[in-house]
């Protein structure tokens, strides 16, 4: 009939069977005895419930990017395993940042282990020697964008229990996971968007227009379409992001979070289904399919149905989001079926179809092993999926540490390799040009993608081509 908490060196024990649980003792603790280092910092740690006021995911409720960025900033002054870096602005002016998740030692070691990621994707020259200190020394970085489509609210509402989850859990398992990997993450890749579909919601709940179409686009500039802009990096925010696998961080695993209709599967799940870009490495898509092989497997193990993969999406165009493929990093996406932003919808079992390709009926198959049968579908289920299909992703990075890291720069030997014996060998774009701020914009684009550009210094001639001064 006792139980136990601890008081600022005290413990408090409570005789649970008397009338008022009056007995009280003092007790001196020995260092470390009754509660370990890591439990005194989750103590210390708000939940989400109690930053926001309600478990997010909750049927009717949302919060709105302020509220997401101040809790991510109260858990980096808890927690030592959360790290808040800035990373650019929005159109309208909002802060973005990554949040990095990791054990202790990771985080405070992350300008070296950027370093060695950056060796590991563009050092062609690395000795074997080289290569294995690096793959010791290194961590898996795993990134993941949220709700780059503001109506598409799900991912960006679970960010705060996953972030809670990784930096308070007492699984030994995850642990060990953080031990190998550093999570990021992108709590909102479109703030102004997210406030725009929030605020609207509430203004609109419990009145018949709860749930419709926020009447304005949700991007200043580009509407819905701000993830076709990761060729052209027009827009501010996509520069931010595209700068992290392009420039700044160079992870090697990639995950874009959105929602679709919801009348089909429940959640997609890498891989693709065909056509795939043929200029993309094999093992760079056969990556994508370890990935999202044990999603499928580890979500549908916790029960979660209607998890489908090779169908729907296809990668024959990565150049959205996606088009960190192009820079050798394992990009993947994933997709759920919505509800009307935070309210549920009831999904009769006749309504459930099998739309685009890759599953001829909605039935059981081996790429969709256990359907959803209808019904309710809530704001929570989808918020299930993101947590469960993000801790799968951590895990298979540390399970694969060492083989992931291998092939940032085996792949970084073998593309180097064939722009050195296969052509074409470059481009070269002459520098006599009748819009020079044209090929100046040019140039300036490359080099945010991280593709080396050069200017010849004299003229010079290639097989009858005449090259000139100034040339690039």
């Amino acid at each position: 009939h006792y139980d136990a908490e601890r008081r600022e060196g005290t413990v408090v024990i409570r005789d649970n069977g008397s009338a008022n649980g009056l007995l009280t003792l003092s007790i001196i603790l020995i260092a470390g005895s009754l509660l370990s280092p890591r439990a005194s910092a989750q103590s210390s740690v708000i939940t989400p419930e109690e930053h926001f006021g309600f478990i997010p995911g909750s049927d009717y409720m949302l919060f709105n990017y302020e509220e997401l960025i101040d809790y991510f900033m109260k858990l980096d002054k808890a927690s030592p395993l959360l790290k808040m870096v800035e990373i650019g602005q929005s159109p309208m002016g909002k802060k973005m940042y990554i949040a990095f998740i990791s054990s202790e030692k990771n985080i405070k070691n992350l300008d070296k282990l950027r370093d060695i990621n950056k060796a590991l994707a563009l050092d062609s020259d690395l000795s074997e020697k080289e290569q294995l200190e690096n793959i010791s020394n290194g961590k898996v970085f795993v990134i993941a964008t949220l709700s780059m489509h503001s109506t598409e609210v799900a991912p960006s509402q679970a960010a705060p229990l996953i972030a809670y989850e990784l930096i308070t859990t007492d699984d030994p398992l995850i642990t060990r996971y953080l031990d190998d990997v550093v999570y990021m993450t992108v709590p909102n890749e479109n703030p102004d968007g997210m406030d725009f579909v929030v605020e609207n919601y509430k203004k609109y709940k419990g009145t018949q227009y709860e749930g419709a179409s926020l009447p304005r686009v949700y991007h200043k500039y580009v509407g819905h379409d701000n993830n076709r802009d990761f060729v052209s990096l027009t827009q501010e925010d996509i520069k931010a992001i595209a700068r992290i696998y392009n420039l700044d961080w160079f992870p090697q695993v990639m995950v874009d979070k959105h929602q679709m209709g919801s009348n089909g599967i429940r959640y997609f799940v890498p891989p693709t289904n065909d056509p795939i870009a043929e200029n993309v490495d094999a093992e760079l898509w056969a990556w994508m399919g370890v990935f999202g092989t044990n999603m499928l497997r580890d979500l549908t193990n916790e029960g979660l149905a209607g998890v489908g993969q090779k169908m729907i999406f296809d990668d024959y165009w990565p150049g959205s989001t996606t088009t960190c493929i192009w820079k050798n990093v394992i990009g993947m996406l994933t997709e759920a079926a919505s509800v009307k932003e935070a309210t549920p919808v009831y999904i009769e079992p006749g309504e459930l179809e099998a739309s685009g390709k890759g599953l001829a009926e909605y039935e059981k198959s081996i790429s969709f092993p256990l359907p959803w049968p209808g019904g309710w579908w809530h704001l929570s289920d989808i918020v299930k999926l993101e947590i469960g299909s993000t801790i799968s992703m951590i895990k298979t990075a540390s399970l694969f540490k060492d083989d992931i890291l291998k092939f940032r720069n085996d792949i970084c030997k073998r593309e180097v390799a064939k722009g050195r014996t296969q052509p074409p060998y470059y481009y070269v774009v002459p520098g006599e040009q009748a819009d020079q701020s044209e090929l100046i914009s040019l140039a300036a684009l490359m080099t945010e993608h991280g593709v080396n550009a050069f200017r010849l210094s004299k003229n010079y001639t290639l097989d009858g081509i005449n090259l000139k001064e100034g040339d690039i």
